[in-house]
């Protein structure tokens, strides 16, 4: 395939015995992906896009990384103008026995440092409204899986569903983003 292939010239008909080939390898590969990908759905009960759009599972360490960068780039950004909203991300690699803390800052640092086993623990905190979300993450062959979700206002921890709900209140106040259901509550966590 030359340069002038992709600019339109190339037909059904030019397509060569070696293209087709590759061709014919990329999408044996697919259909094999697809089938594992449906045999997975099967045994979860669920698409995989639940886990992922919920933020279940990372991964790795610079999936994570790179989310939380771009998340307050976005949306974060109006929380840490207007909140004071601060991020934190703690690593403990049980291979190395190093323990490590990032602020928004430095996350830049680690987004090639690969933890094959060990606990990921990052914060929210909504500096100007007391409250804080913490979650922690087990690392296991490089993948981020969440473990638990805290809430808490100040130091007292709530039930995470009411305190997203506290959150979502004193955010109503503050953006037109919530109330125009433009975004959910979950988009600022």
């Amino acid at each position: 395939m030359t340069k002038d292939d992709l600019n339109g010239s190339i037909t059904p008909e030019s397509i060569g015995t070696k293209d087709r080939k590759l061709i014919d390898q990329f999408l044996e590969l697919r259909q094999s992906y697809q089938a594992i990908e449906q045999q997975i759905e099967h045994d979860l009960r669920t698409p995989l896009d639940h886990y992922q759009q919920k933020r279940l599972f990372y991964l790795d360490v610079s999936d994570l990384t790179h989310f939380r960068l771009n998340f307050f780039d976005t949306v974060g950004y109006f929380l840490r103008e207007s909140l004071a909203t601060t991020y934190h991300l703690e690593i403990w690699d049980r291979q190395t026995h190093q323990k490590r803390r990032y602020s928004l800052d430095d996350l830049q640092q680690i987004t090639r440092w690969q933890v094959e086993q060990g606990t990921a623990v990052e914060t929210i905190a909504y500096g100007r409204l007391g409250y804080r979300v913490r979650r922690t993450f087990d690392i296991y062959n490089r993948r981020l899986y969440v473990t638990k979700t805290e809430f808490f206002d100040k130091d007292e921890q709530l039930p995470l569903i009411d305190g997203l709900m506290l959150l979502q209140q004193e955010l109503n106040d503050h953006t037109l983003w919530i109330r125009g259901n433009i975004l959910r509550i979950k988009d600022f966590t």
